[in-house]
């Protein structure tokens, strides 16, 4: 035994140490392992994703860029000063309304200066409306269409302008007593859309037309504004008379053009701001040979009548049914039974087959429930775990017996309304990179607003679905 320098024994004795071992941890660090296995399950699969189906159309559309050809009367100042403008551009003005003043002494542009620069000068009905052309213009934004951005700009421009003027009009009579007679009224010498733009285009005609137009470079257009100052016959605005015009295409495949003609009236989309309108199709020769697609129409003057080129699209094919796009596609293979060979019994409204099977027993022939898939030329398509090539199926109250010796193919949709992938046959009307357009409330098929799932390839029928 042991004893210390003092000689006294050392009674502390040593035990080999315990390991602390908390069953708590234990759990907490499997449960851990198990969710971390989960979350990398979940996140390596491939996430299966659902479509709701709806009514749709797919339209086959070529598009084009025209030029646009209609009466334009530009008119003319009879005078020198600033002017001013009393119509919003877009506006239809009858014979005596008064269009513009011409003030020779600048009083009114000094004014209008005035009013611009008066923040108070708005009424809340004003700022309202202005609210409203912003609102209404955010509804309708897309990157696609930013040339919409410029509309907004002139419209919101030619707003102000209308209520600048409106203020001028109030205070016009004051105005008109301190300047005596600088100040000129103009009014309108005819009916039709007023313009403030020109372009040197207004007397175009459809055979002066050709591909070289559509060169932006070379393009150049003015902008008639308020408070300007005019020269003796210089142009102050203009006026569209008419409701008809056209417009003029180059550089049309003479296949689609000869169909165009053909068809002699197409439907035309408008890029710009998606309107439809019919117009009658003819052709026109220019001078250097080329032919022309001329789209004449007969309304819609006024959304354009700003505008000098448009891209359109014209569209010549639009069939209408379910739309669904192509990920959700896939073939399936069934087992083809003669029809004669299937029972269906209404009241349980159930479809049996008679199949023969060798057991213990011997030979017996089992009645088994089956769901077909489709009916084509006389032939059920059977998907069954019970049927197989070689296997042999009894006709009811008959001798007579049919072995399954060939397979078909349908396409089709895993439809997922019961939170399985159930296999449903469609029925392709037309189809695009993108989308399908299939036949609605056919037997087997779909119907609007069923669920089917949206990439086919990540799911086996039956699957259940975990969205």
């Amino acid at each position: 035994m042991a004893r210390n320098p003092a000689g006294k024994r050392d009674n502390v004795v040593s035990f080999p140490k315990q390991s602390k071992l908390n069953i708590g941890v234990i759990i907490l660090a499997v449960v851990f392992i198990y969710i971390m296995v989960c979350v990398a399950t979940y996140l390596s699969r491939e996430q299966i994703q659902s479509y709701q189906v709806r009514e749709g159309s797919l339209v086959e559309d070529t598009r084009y860029s025209g030029v646009i050809i209609r009466q334009e009367d530009v008119i003319y100042s009879d005078g020198a000063g600033y002017v001013n403008y009393f119509t919003a551009e877009k506006e239809r003005v009858a014979v005596g309304n008064l269009v513009y003043t011409l003030d020779s002494s600048g009083t009114i542009k000094d004014y209008t200066d005035l009013l611009n620069a008066d923040e108070n000068s708005l009424s809340e009905d004003d700022k309202e409306e202005f609210r409203y052309l912003i609102d209404s213009f955010l509804e309708k934004y897309s990157d696609d269409s930013f040339s919409s951005v410029y509309e907004l700009h002139t419209t919101l421009t030619s707003q102000t302008d209308k209520l600048v003027n409106n203020l001028l009009l109030e205070n016009i009579n004051t105005l008109y007593s301190s300047t005596s007679s600088m100040i000129e009224y103009h009014y309108a010498s005819e009916t039709g859309i007023v313009a403030y733009w020109i372009d040197g285009l207004e007397d175009l005609e459809a055979g002066e037309v050709s591909s070289s137009l559509f060169d932006s470079s070379s393009y150049s257009r003015t902008e008639l504004v308020s408070n300007s100052l005019v020269a003796d016959g210089e142009s102050v605005y203009k006026v569209l008379p008419s409701e008809y015009w056209d417009l003029v295409i180059t550089d049309v495949e003479e296949e689609n053009l000869e169909y165009y003609l053909s068809e002699e009236v197409v439907q035309v989309r408008f890029l710009k701001n998606d309107l439809l309108l019919w117009a009658d199709v003819s052709a026109a020769t220019n001078s250097l040979g080329e032919t022309l697609l001329v789209l004449s129409f007969q309304s819609g003057s006024v959304n354009f009548s700003t505008d000098r080129f448009l891209e359109i699209e014209i569209i010549t094919d639009d069939d209408t049914g379910l739309k669904i796009p192509i990920s959700s596609i896939v073939e399936k293979s069934f087992y083809l039974v003669p029809e004669e060979y299937v029972s269906y019994v209404e009241e349980e409204n159930a479809y049996y087959i008679l199949i023969e099977s060798y057991g213990e027993d011997g030979l017996t022939v089992t009645r088994t429930e089956v769901e077909p898939y489709s009916l084509k030329e006389n032939d059920y398509y059977l998907d069954d775990a019970s049927i197989d090539l070689g296997t042999r199926i009894y006709k009811l109250d008959s001798s007579d017996v049919y072995t399954v010796s060939s397979m078909g193919t349908l396409t089709g949709v895993y439809n997922i309304n019961k939170g399985y992938a159930e296999f449903r046959q469609i029925t392709i009307l037309d189809e695009n990179e993108l989308y399908a357009i299939v036949q609605s409330n056919t037997t087997y098929g779909l119907s609007a607003y069923d669920y089917i799932v949206l990439n086919a390839d990540a799911v086996d029928e039956n699957d259940f679905i975990y969205e």
